[in-house]
């Protein structure tokens, strides 16, 4: 029992005529006849019965009928369901994310692709950046964000966008009071360096610019620990502008002015023979993302305080 053999059956039921199905499906008479006559041989049944006015269906036909309408359907959909699959539009992308990112950059690149892509079903797995390389070298995530992330001739790495360095800073710190922090300021502060480093190099060539070594007293997990540190007084801390969304107690934000680029940036790796179009529909997104945010990379951003209700833009 083929597919093609129950779309004749159904078209020919609901015409009650072959001249007329055969006209809907664009055949002739005599071949619509063999099709329904061998399904009939197939099932051992009969399904219509012929009239002065063309066919009717038999109480088997009619039982039938019912049956042929669900399998045309779960077809259809299927077919559709494989095509978007195809496309890019529909199944399952699992994604590596960590760190700062998360609080600005993925969530806004995630909303345009779920606006593009309703039907796929996201998944993100936050993890350090060697649990995610060896969970894309194994195939368990298909793109992974980060930003410091090794070369390696089997990954292809992609710039998604420059965030410009604030500090950090603990509201009882006189630096605070400063509308700007220079890194001249932070000569002889004491600074909370991330483990992961990927702010700490940039953070050292720029003091390194300035003729300083740079006073790390205490190194964080990551970004996000760094500010919980900043709040608990601990010292001062370099952070990419997307940690701005933060809400914690007693830190406040002043941009860094520097003579030389003050800038981090986030990466989004991936296999090079990869060919999902899962991969290929967010990887869309993404570029998207960066040429419209191009032309701000690095841009001087509105002074933020963290306070109970949120960041708010001070005058």
């Amino acid at each position: 029992m083929d597919v093609r053999r129950l779309k004749y059956f159904i078209a020919t039921a609901e015409e009650r005529s072959i001249s007329r199905a055969a006209e809907k499906l664009h055949i002739t008479q005599p071949p619509l006849t063999r099709h329904i006559q061998s399904l009939e041989e197939e099932l051992g049944v009969q399904l219509f019965t012929r009239t002065n006015s063309g066919v009717e269906l038999t109480q088997a036909g009619t039982a039938l009928l019912g049956h042929a309408r669900n399998i045309n359907a779960h077809v259809e959909l299927a077919t559709e369901q494989i095509r978007r699959v195809a496309a890019g539009q529909a199944g399952r992308i699992d994604i590596g994310v960590f760190g700062s990112a998360m609080l600005n950059i993925i969530p806004r690149i995630l909303s345009s692709y779920a606006q593009t892509c309703p039907d796929v079903h996201v998944v993100l797995h936050s993890a350090s950046k060697g649990r995610q390389m060896e969970a894309m070298h194994q195939g368990r995530i298909l793109i992974a964000f980060d930003r410091y992330l090794p070369e390696s001739p089997e990954l292809q790495t992609e710039l998604v966008c420059r965030e410009a360095l604030w500090v950090a800073l603990n509201r009882r710190n006189p630096l605070a009071q400063q509308k700007s922090i220079s890194v001249v300021d932070l000569k002889n502060e004491a600074l909370i360096g991330e483990q992961d480093q990927s702010v700490f190099f940039v953070s050292q060539a720029l003091c390194r610019h300035h003729h300083f070594e740079p006073l790390i007293v205490h190194k964080a997990a990551d970004m996000i620990s760094a500010v919980v540190m900043v709040a608990g007084g601990f010292g001062s801390a370099l952070v990419p502008e997307s940690v701005l969304n933060l809400q914690l107690p007693d830190v406040v934000f002043r941009p860094l002015v520097s003579e030389v680029e003050a800038l981090i940036d986030l990466h989004c790796v991936y296999r090079k023979d990869e060919q999902s179009p899962l991969l290929a529909s967010l990887l869309e997104c993404i570029h998207s993302y960066r040429e419209q945010n191009q032309s701000f990379f690095g841009s001087p951003a509105t002074e933020h305080q963290q306070t109970p209700a949120g960041p708010k833009t001070m005058p």
